[in-house]
């Protein structure tokens, strides 16, 4: 889950989820309506691997491979969970292991590696099996992007602006590219897209740049967004969202800025939409579906940005990024998670609300959602109290007419 946190030459300053023009700004998270028909699920196991609730954790996921679930916590405990219910709770932990810094990035799994990055600066690659670590490069600034690999090279972001290219099996720098890093920036950076020999990633200051992916060399660059306003806050343009390449262009998001297509080839403009967000969009069956910076969720028409319909039903729920989920009906759904609890599912033909869950603790208090994933029926959650649950599907729940089935307090 992406929040907005600002980091840059004006230090110190914190901005609070959501607003783009002022700290004071208090948004009021929209109340949610009845549904016809809420998804049950069973709850087949919990592990608590630490609170998550500081802000440096807020770009940390879970990696999953066939049989395991690997989760990192800011505080520098990296955990291993075996995703089929165990006999014991203990035995649900296959191993944890302590990093001695504050991590900032990953966990992402690749065969039997686990890469994580963290405020000093290191890329750690361990045993995934065992946690055993494989060995630890220093880049002399925090890594602040999620690992990406590719051709047995991994690719990271640091918060001076370097993209830094790393061999796989050693941990030696084979190339970076270092950008000019704007007056003030949101905190955290998008992971780069890697389509066969390029590499595509959006800057701090609105640009959009392709690089070799051997080399590091640039082969163009596009801007996306344009700065505009008298204070650096109103200038900031940040591409936090991960660029999508679709039927032959490429797609990006900007923060404070434009919705673009382009040619991934040269860079040239093909349309671009006035828009602001920061989290990670989808294109499926030819449609854009993206969630803006108020939370608001919508359909666009990839060759031309036209709107096709935008549910706002969401606005100021901090929603995470938007998924796609194969498993509820015939036709894939679109599945969001907010930050009051609540997992939502989506109809990508018109927008509407077609089944919800809610995630809470002991109390019936929803817990915010950073993360997350689906697999088969089988559905993982990672909350901001360090809880992790896997959930099993359990069928769906359709009221009466007239009959809410939402409690009065849902909020």
């Amino acid at each position: 889950m992406k929040n907005i946190f600002l980091i840059g030459a004006l230090a110190g300053v914190i901005l609070v989820q959501g607003c783009s023009s002022t700290s004071q700004t208090v948004r009021i998270p929209t109340e949610l309506q009845p549904v016809e028909q809420r998804y049950q699920f069973n709850l087949d196991w919990q592990v608590n691997v630490k609170l998550l609730a500081e802000a440096d954790g807020r770009s940390l996921r879970m990696a999953s491979d066939e049989n395991h679930l690997y989760v990192a916590s800011s505080s520098g405990l990296l955990t291993a969970l075996i995703k089929q219910s165990q006999s014991r709770h203990t035995d649900q932990v296959l191993w944890q292991k302590r990093i001695d810094a504050v991590l900032l990035a990953g966990p992402v799994v690749v065969g039997n590696q686990l890469i994580v990055g963290s405020a000093k600066g290191d890329v750690i690659a361990l045993d995934a099996q065992t946690g055993q670590v494989l060995w630890v490069r220093n880049l002399g600034a925090e890594v602040v992007s999620q690992p990406v690999v590719a051709n047995q090279l991994i690719l990271v972001r640091t918060n001076d602006g370097r993209l830094v290219s790393l061999n796989r099996q050693t941990g030696s720098v084979v190339w970076t590219a270092d950008h000019q890093m704007p007056n003030l920036f949101l905190r955290g950076a998008a992971p780069v897209l890697v389509e066969k020999d390029r590499v595509f990633i959006g800057r701090e200051s609105g640009f959009l740049e392709a690089l070799s992916l051997q080399s590091g060399e640039k082969l163009w660059d596009a801007r996306i967004a344009i700065p505009t306003g008298r204070t650096d806050l109103e200038r900031m343009v940040d591409i936090q969202a991960k660029p999508v390449v679709a039927d032959g262009r490429l797609f990006v998001l900007s923060y404070n800025g434009r919705m673009a297509a382009i040619n991934p080839n040269n860079g040239n403009l093909i349309w671009a939409k006035d828009l602001s967000g920061f989290r990670d969009f989808i294109v499926h069956n030819q449609v854009i579906y993206l969630v803006d910076e108020d939370d608001i969720l919508r359909a666009l028409d990839p060759a031309s940005g036209t709107e096709y319909w935008n549910q706002q039903a969401f606005k100021y729920r901090r929603l995470v990024d938007v998924r796609l989920d194969g498993e509820r009906g015939e036709q894939p759904q679109l599945m969001l998670a907010d930050g009051l609890g609540y997992v939502h599912w989506v109809d990508p033909k018109d927008g509407s609300i077609v089944g919800r869950f809610k995630h809470a603790n002991h109390l019936d208090v929803g817990q915010e959602i950073l993360d997350i994933y689906q697999q088969q029926q089988r559905y993982y959650v990672l909350d901001t109290d360090g809880n992790v649950s896997a959930y099993r599907f359990n069928g769906v729940f359709t009221t009466r007419p007239g009959r809410a089935i939402q409690s009065s307090n849902e909020k």
